[in-house]
């Protein structure tokens, strides 16, 4: 059939849907022969795997106990927060005062934390 054939309004919206369907009909035979080729290799490459699987031993691990270390000097942790701060803000201790300072946890120690504990 020739496009320059028809000639109503009606030839050529049937010749358009037919059209559209061969259409959309080729795309999903090529979307199907896709599916079928991944999973041939799909499952070709599971039977390399599986045929030679060594056993899987679970590891035991242990783990020393968490000790925390309390500062027994306030003055010494002072001075190496001092330090510190001076060092980030790229100036002399002499011009960094530390009045209070607060201990915060931080949400990596906590996940480390969570992380340790699930594995028990």
């Amino acid at each position: 059939m020739n496009i320059y054939d028809l000639t109503t309004p009606g030839d050529i919206i049937s010749y358009g849907v037919v059209v559209t369907i061969q259409g959309i009909l080729v795309v999903f035979l090529i979307l199907i022969l896709i599916m079928l080729v991944i999973y041939a290799m799909g499952a070709l490459s599971s039977e390399k795997k599986t045929k030679k699987m060594p056993a899987k031993e679970e590891a035991v691990v242990q783990t020393a106990p968490v000790v925390e270390e309390a500062v027994s000097d306030e003055g010494e942790l002072i001075a190496v927060l001092t330090a510190a701060v001076a060092a980030c803000m790229g100036t002399s201790s002499a011009s960094v005062s530390i009045r209070s300072y607060k201990k915060v946890s931080s949400a990596w120690g906590n996940a480390a934390k969570r992380e340790v504990l699930e594995k028990f």
